[in-house]
């Protein structure tokens, strides 16, 4: 029995995935093309796949070029996705008004991307009405303050916030063997940059940390700064888990959901009604009011 194309390409549609722009440079200028079916596939030495169709006017020119660049679409990309897709009519230059920078090979890479690699063809294998382009990573590149763009289903969307069902409380003012704290994690800057910096070099001094907190005593943080800055080190943490003392501003409680919508299943506060941190009383009685178990 041959199977129907139509339920093929449904079920393979539940399979969620990334969105990449793939580009590649040759004597006609620039070309590029959206796709979802990206891999890695060696680490040594650094390899990875697209897979291209064959009608498509890209594979010939990627063919002979022997090089391309793959183009991590962050969420805010859905525009990027679909002019390189061919589903903005009115767009005849896909890479008219676009911004680019080069690497190794001389593809375009795609400014203020989730990530990128700039790979050489490896090697090219056949797919059925598609090509396997195996390429080798010689430069590559990451934004740590980006969330990705996700494809289910023919849809273009984001990653769902899923509120913690439990968390931790903790007396933010004490300090134990097996935490890292960083203090003062938001006086710098607003893009998570300088974050990533200092949590990189003190995950590198203390790699077993089980809990890396991030300290908010002068009370520094806002929803949007918290959140961008939970984002930027993400990619940072591996087995490390991370965890908030809230700074008693205005916006802490706000802070609180916020970070328990990002990933964050520890907070600490003050055992009183004064000091730099939110009052564990009040974060108690947020936390029973939206049916969240509290661990002792």
């Amino acid at each position: 029995m041959s199977m129907d194309h139509d339920t093929f390409k449904a079920v393979m549609g539940q399979w969620p995935s990334g969105v990449t722009v793939v580009t590649t440079h040759d004597a006609e200028g620039p070309a590029g093309m959206t796709a979802s079916s990206f891999s890695s596939v060696s680490l040594e030495p650094p390899l990875i796949s697209v897979c291209v169709a064959r009608h498509l006017a890209m594979h010939e020119r990627l063919s002979k070029a022997g090089h391309f660049a793959v183009n991590i679409l962050p969420k805010h990309g859905i525009e990027d996705g679909m002019r390189f897709a061919g589903m903005l009519p009115d767009v005849t230059d896909r890479f008219d008004g676009i911004t680019t920078h080069k690497a190794e090979t001389g593809s375009p890479i795609l400014d203020g991307m989730l990530g990128w690699v700039d790979c050489r063809c490896w090697a090219q294998y056949d797919g059925g009405d598609h090509t396997i382009f195996i390429g080798e990573v010689l430069d590559a590149g990451i934004d740590r303050t980006a969330s990705p763009l996700l494809y289910h289903s023919r849809s273009w969307g984001q990653f769902a916030d899923v509120l913690a069902n439990e968390v931790t409380l903790g007396d933010a003012a004490a300090r134990s063997p097996d935490t890292l704290v960083i203090d003062n994690a938001f006086t710098h800057d607003d893009d998570g940059k300088a974050l990533c910096q200092q949590v990189e070099s003190a995950l590198g001094t203390n790699p077993d940390t089980r809990l890396l907190i991030l300290d908010d005593a002068d009370a520094q943080a806002d929803p949007l700064r918290l959140r961008v800055a939970l984002q930027a080190i993400a990619g940072l943490l591996g087995r490390s888990s991370v965890g908030l003392n809230l700074g008693a501003g205005p916006l802490a409680l706000a802070n609180a959901v916020v970070a328990l919508k990002s990933g964050v299943r520890h907070l600490g506060a003050s055992p009183h009604d004064d000091g730099p941190y939110v009052s564990g009383d009040e974060l108690r009685d947020l936390l029973t009011r939206m049916k969240i178990h509290i661990k002792s």
